[in-house]
């Protein structure tokens, strides 16, 4: 059983939006739903890593426990931000929300189940 102290990670959970601009065209973006502390695990022995056109392309499954929540869904993405570029602005991890299970079913703790993409982290 994981304890509260090992949930130390920020997380803002997402969800996509499409919005139509001035001229009328439809985009995608994303809305803040929520944020919360959580833990990032890997799954050990995994070799989900992919080689695209000679960049490591990120796609690596991952394990998020959150305290437990009813919010989530499976078509929400979970931003970390890891640190900040030159200029001040953050740097986000990402990861898309493949599936979420109550642990032990006691409304306690949530393990999300998720990919973790992106090129070149």
């Amino acid at each position: 059983m994981k304890k509260i102290s090992g949930l130390n990670r920020r997380l803002i959970f997402q969800v996509k939006k499409r919005v139509q601009d001035d001229e009328l065209n439809w985009n995608e973006s994303y809305e803040n739903v929520f944020e919360t502390w959580g833990s990032i695990e890997g799954f050990s022995g995994s070799k989900s890593d992919t080689l695209v056109a000679g960049a490591l392309g990120v796609k690596s499954p991952k394990k998020i426990t959150i305290r437990y929540r009813e919010d989530v869904k499976q078509d929400m993405r979970i931003l970390h931000q890891k640190g900040t570029d030159d200029a001040g602005e953050p740097i986000y991890r990402t990861f898309e929300v493949m599936d979420f299970n109550d642990v032990e079913n006691k409304k306690k703790r949530l393990e999300v189940t998720c990919n973790e993409v992106g090129i070149n982290g």
